[in-house]
């Protein structure tokens, strides 16, 4: 299994100080002044890149070209700082870049990723100065009519079925999805919706990120899976 070296955690910035967050296309820089904390935020690097790196402490450096540039001014500020990996806030929809298919009465657990965001908090007790995705994913609609349906995130997905060579992202989560076909026919997954907001994201040893298990199943006269119950806890695979 492939090792991952966390971007995220509590670090220590003194004023004069400043921090930088590469996180794949993502770039956040934060800096520390006088009674004022400041952060610039770019996401125009290249969108394959799944690297991650933490430099500190840095000294407040010239503003890049095309950032975004925030202030947050306090009437005292301390040094802690808190950057933390978060779930989307909408259900995520996978599909399949390759057609799969569940036989009549089999059981099968797939492994999809999902989009993470990034909050930066500062400050004991902290307070959250902003969350942003690191990389935005496209909208899309799920539900068959406007008024059933719900705004969601696309996202395309390998959907494996072993971990083998699975590519484990410092960008993305993974989620263990056990399917099972109670139907007398073969059921064809097309797209998965992964209710990612009422999910829970656990770190593994080696430093790989996860939700609990979400099962799905097809009833016998069923037109598609739904929904059976999430995991309580971290899967066995975490």
């Amino acid at each position: 299994m492939q090792r991952i070296k966390p971007w995220w955690g509590e670090f220590t910035l003194a004023e004069g100080e400043a921090g930088c967050w590469t996180i794949g296309p993502t770039r956040l820089r934060l800096e520390h002044h006088v009674r004022e904390w400041r952060l610039i935020f770019r996401n125009g690097g290249d969108q394959q890149d799944l690297t991650s790196k933490v430099e500190l402490p840095l000294s407040p450096g010239v503003e890049e070209e095309g950032a975004q540039v925030a202030r947050y001014s306090y009437s005292a500020t301390d040094p802690t700082v808190a950057v933390k990996p978060l779930l989307a806030d909408r259900p995520v929809v996978s599909h399949p870049e390759i057609p799969l298919f569940v036989p009549p009465q089999q059981s099968i657990t797939l492994y999809v990723s999902s989009p993470l965001w990034l909050q930066v908090r500062v400050g004991v007790p902290s307070l959250q100065l902003r969350e942003m995705p690191i990389v935005r994913p496209s909208d899309t609609w799920s539900g068959p009519l406007t008024r059933n349906g719900g705004l969601c995130y696309a996202s395309s997905t390998m959907a494996r079925t072993v971990l083998d060579d699975f590519p484990y992202s410092p960008l993305r989560a993974v989620t263990p999805i056990r399917i099972t076909n109670n139907g007398e026919s073969t059921v064809p997954v097309e797209r998965i919706s992964l209710p990612v907001p009422y999910l829970s994201l656990y770190q593994a040893a080696d430093g790989t990120l996860w939700t609990q298990m979400v099962e799905l199943e097809q009833q016998g006269g069923g037109k598609g899976l739904s929904l059976l119950q999430l995991g309580s806890a971290a899967p066995a695979e975490a």
